[in-house]
């Protein structure tokens, strides 16, 4: 079943997407699109995504259709649409189960469906790297503006969801680095989160105020896969930190 996932990896969603396959150790083509130069919006994109947004996924000699004599692609967009996907095909069963388990176990699929859902409008929404990369790019007369106008509100804002995320993590204590459902493996909420809050601690903010969190991150953090598509955002993240550090407020969580 020959896959290319069109995505970025300073896309968030996208390396949720790409973290997951690797974990499900399935084979696929990485293709990169420049979606800050605007590769989104061309007409071949278009025609795989018309939602314009990166990732995007296609698979061949799915069913559907038939052209030609032959099995049209399913071409698909929304990282968790996508993360889902994998989980229900996935030829491991056993681990695709750990992340998503379908219909063998409907209840736990629906708190996972729950903290997706929630995500949205409480992390994803306060998505702080966009306006971290015009600081970083801009001049210095302009740095100290982007933090009190832009930069704050967001960090103002992620607040509120960072507590509750916090005091739901704290309810399962154990052995093992925290996870949204309590057991020892993460599920794909906890990856579609995780590779949010990510971004912006490669970049150097720090979640002392939120040590449950800190901890969630951590774990997902070292796992192998997690790593190594992770590495261009570490790679960022440290430029950043080192010609910026006087400018953005990495205390914000602490």
């Amino acid at each position: 079943m020959p896959m290319t996932l069109y995505a970025h990896r300073l896309s968030q969603p996208s390396r949720a997407v790409e973290i997951l396959a690797r974990e499900l150790g399935l084979e696929y083509h990485f293709h990169e699109v420049d979606f800050a130069g605007g590769e989104t919006r061309t007409e071949w994109f278009a025609a795989i995504n018309p939602f314009q947004t990166v990732p995007a996924l296609v698979v061949d000699n799915e069913e559907g259709d038939e052209a030609d004599g032959k099995k049209a692609p399913l071409q698909l967009a929304e990282s968790q649409a996508i993360m889902i996907h994998l989980c229900r095909t996935a030829p491991d069963r056993e681990i695709a189960q750990r992340w998503y388990p379908g219909d063998q176990d409907i209840v736990r699929c629906a708190q996972i469906d729950q903290w997706l859902a929630w995500y949205h409008g409480n992390l994803r929404r306060f998505d702080m790297f966009h306006h971290i990369m015009n600081l970083h790019m801009t001049l210095p007369m302009l740095k100290r503006e982007i933090q009190a106008t832009l930069l704050q509100l967001l960090q103002d804002g992620l607040k509120p969801g960072l507590a509750t995320l916090e005091a739901h993590l704290e309810q399962h204590g154990s052995d093992h680095p925290p996870t949204l459902l309590g057991g020892e493996h993460p599920t794909i909420a906890d990856l579609a989160m995780g590779c949010e809050l990510y971004q912006i601690r490669a970049a150097g903010y720090r979640f002392g105020a939120y040590p449950q969190v800190a901890a969630w991150l951590s774990g997902l953090a070292s796992r192998a896969p997690f790593r190594a598509v992770s590495e261009e955002i570490n790679a960022l993240g440290g430029e950043i930190q080192t010609q910026e550090g006087d400018y953005l407020a990495f205390d914000a969580f602490d």
